[in-house]
Formats: C-alpha cells, structure tokens, sequence
C-alpha cells in the first residue's frame, strides 16, 4: 500500500516588527476598545473573542509587550 504525498504545512509569513505592531494595535483595538457581544464578535471577526486575544498575546509576546 502506498501512502498518498503529505504537502508539508505552509511556512508563516515574516513580519516586520512595524507590521507585528500594526496587528498588536489592531487586534487590541478588536478585543479591547470596541463594544460588542461574544456573540456580534464572532459573527463580525469569524472567531471567537478568546481566539482573537489568544493570538494578541503571542504577537505581544513577540513584541515584549503585555496584551
């Protein structure tokens, strides 16, 4: 039996620390300036609320900041 060909995972992109900041920004302005329910949030983003500021903190992370 033979296996079928496995396509590796895509390779993320690198990001300038300039655009690592604009994502910071942008996510902390979703998760925390805007006002909407759990429920308007995952209907507007396609996520939920927690995803998005699970993501936040690692791009903190790699800025050296607290999300």
């Amino acid at each position: 039996m033979t296996h079928p060909k496995q396509n590796p995972p895509p390779t993320p992109p690198a990001f300038t620390h300039e655009e690592l900041v604009i994502i910071n920004n942008a996510l902390n302005e979703v998760c925390h300036g805007v006002t909407f329910s759990d429920d308007e949030f995952q209907t507007r983003i396609g996520y939920p609320r927690a995803k998005a500021q699970s993501v936040l903190k690692k791009v903190a992370k790699a800025l050296g900041r607290q999300a």
